[in-house]
């Protein structure tokens, strides 16, 4: 583990931007129900994406699927869900949420097109800045591999379900960062800077509603002058 690493100058707070892209399969029939006042179409479903890596250890090819508890609001749910099914292939852009009613993280869906129906491998993309939060953690894995642990909070502009409004709310994240790239981060990051992460979304065997970002690059943005 690092030293505690320093702390920057809190910049004034702004806005920041996370945009979730996900390509799969709808895994069963989406829930709908109508919110009152004005009468507001609401559906959560999940969607199942799927990727393959190369493992040395077996000299084989490995899948994993990973579940996206999504929730979806407006007309777009009577347009596209009223009819949709088990099986049918769903992309969709959104960004990272947590109900404050019940902690549960979840994808708040702002666009999504229903594609067919198929098998698909999928597709996973997280891009978000974010703020650095924490200490870093960075510890060897069994194989030597260097992990890098560290929290960021997202600033986001977007719908809040806990208010059932467009005002926003600020989302607690978990990031890992692997390899030399968590070696060089460690050295250069401090708690207060703005980072810009891609990767992809990730969830916690144990919790399987508990979100973390598997980044595969993260960048230390430019202090402002």
């Amino acid at each position: 583990m690092t030293d505690p690493i320093r702390q920057v100058p809190q910049p004034k707070e702004s806005k920041q931007q996370c945009h979730i892209i996900l390509a799969g399969n709808l895994v069963a029939k989406p829930d709908i129900r109508y919110r009152a006042n004005p009468v507001v179409p609401i559906a959560e479903f999940v969607v199942a994406t799927n990727h393959s890596w190369f493992d040395k250890k077996t000299n084989s090819f490995k899948d994993w699927t990973s579940y996206h508890h999504c929730h979806l609001e407006g007309h777009n749910v009577e347009e596209h869900f009223l009819f949709a099914e088990k099986g049918q292939l769903l992309m969709l852009h959104g960004a990272l949420a947590t109900s404050k009613r019940t902690g549960k993280d979840f994808i708040q869906v702002e666009c999504l097109s229903v594609l067919g129906k198929g098998v698909h491998q999928g597709i996973n993309q997280a891009i978000c800045n974010a703020t650095l939060i924490s200490d870093i953690k960075l510890v060897k894995t069994e194989n030597n591999v260097s992990l890098a642990e560290f929290t960021v909070t997202i600033n986001e502009p977007g719908f809040s379900e806990a208010d059932q409004n467009f005002k926003g709310q600020k989302i607690e994240r978990l990031v890992h960062l692997w390899g030399k790239s968590a070696e060089y981060f460690a050295s250069k990051a401090a708690i207060g800077q703005h980072v810009l992460i891609e990767g992809s979304v990730s969830y916690v065997s144990t919790q399987k509603n508990k979100q973390f970002i598997e980044a595969k690059k993260v960048i230390i943005c430019p202090s402002k002058t």
